[in-house]
């Protein structure tokens, strides 16, 4: 099994956060990042030049926060979730 690249788990992440319901955008920002309600949905908003291990940890971190009991995650994925505990 080949190993995923950073952007392969950016990407498993950005996919697992619109399952979830949360919607994802990368914008000019000197703010940490963070998940907000924007018109009464949650979205996470990143600084779109952040390091991928930043935007990693900005998703992972906040998806966590979301229910995700009904939501299928690959064990790669419910891995890279469990390292941000």
């Amino acid at each position: 099994m080949a190993k995923s690249t950073k952007k392969d788990i950016l990407k498993e992440l950005e996919e697992l956060a619109l399952k979830a319901g949360i919607k994802v955008r990368y914008e000019k920002t000197e703010a940490r990042g963070g998940m907000c309600t924007f018109q009464g949905n949650p979205l996470i908003i990143i600084d779109r030049k952040a390091s991928d291990d930043y935007k990693i940890a900005v998703l992972a971190e906040n998806i966590k926060k979301k229910g995700l009991q009904d939501i299928y995650i690959s064990p790669k994925m419910r891995e890279v979730l469990d390292s941000f505990d």
